[in-house]
């Protein structure tokens, strides 16, 4: 499907290797979920990227930061495994502290060159009303790492640097975003999304995920309500030549 620019659409569901990259550990899944476990269905691998450390969120104050962070990544490999995750990587960014962008989307850089994922999935740096820098930020860095990963006079990890030996990155995925061009289909793969967010229990009271997950359901469900299919989730997806210098790419 072609856009207003007369560019196609890139068809994710070709996608070989996937990086998504999320600023704190249950963003992935509960912004995109359902869209990542049909992609790891239909044979990709899918790798995701961490920002930050979670400690913030964490709802039991008598835990140590090392306890907190242990039961953080047990909850993460158990979704993970849900979703069909590949392999997960952690940043370890202080959650809503303060950190400099430029290390972040360093970082990112390193793990692309790492991956080769010919799909990057991030939240929408542009998205309105969006409050959380952690969120604008690890979006950001994401969404400038992917017009920025085969320079390589930026620099990263000398090992990887010289290991990194190219690749294409086909498309650049925003969830979470006020700009879709995508209404994705996730009907089939709800379950597996609704599944996965209820391993969270690091940050959320098992009280809560009844309410979360009816939540999550009723927006999907309006997501799709103009479409033949119940469930949706809205997807902004784009070559990543259009992150840079084209005014009418938001309308893409």
């Amino acid at each position: 499907m072609a856009g207003i620019l007369g560019i196609e659409i890139p068809d994710i569901m070709k996608a070989k290797r996937v990086l998504a990259v999320q600023p704190h550990y249950d963003d992935n899944d509960i912004s995109c979920g359902g869209t990542l476990a049909a992609l790891a269905k239909n044979g990709a691998e899918l790798y995701y990227l961490t920002m930050s450390d979670d400690l913030v969120g964490v709802i039991d104050e008598t835990w140590s930061e090392d306890e907190s962070t242990r039961r953080l990544r047990d909850d993460q490999t158990r979704a993970g495994a849900i979703i069909g995750v590949k392999h997960q990587y952690w940043l370890g960014y202080p959650d809503a502290g303060e950190y400099n962008y430029y290390d972040v989307r360093r970082d990112i850089v390193k793990h692309i060159r790492m991956v080769c994922p010919d799909i990057i999935v991030s939240m929408d740096p542009w998205m309105l009303y969006e409050a959380h820098t952690d969120h604008i930020q690890a979006a950001k860095a994401t969404a400038e790492a992917a017009i920025l990963y085969d320079f390589m006079r930026l620099k990263t990890d000398p090992d990887v640097d010289r290991e990194y030996r190219g690749h294409k990155v086909r498309a650049v995925v925003f969830h979470a975003t006020s700009f879709p061009n995508t209404i994705f289909d996730i009907s089939a793969t709800i379950q597996t999304k609704n599944e996965a967010i209820r391993s969270y229990k690091a940050q959320f009271p098992e009280d809560a995920f009844d309410g979360l997950v009816k939540r999550t359901m009723n927006y999907a469900r309006y997501i799709a309500r103009e479409k033949e299919f119940e469930y949706g989730e809205a997807l902004k997806i784009i070559p990543p030549g259009l992150l840079h210098g084209v005014g009418e790419a938001i309308r893409f």
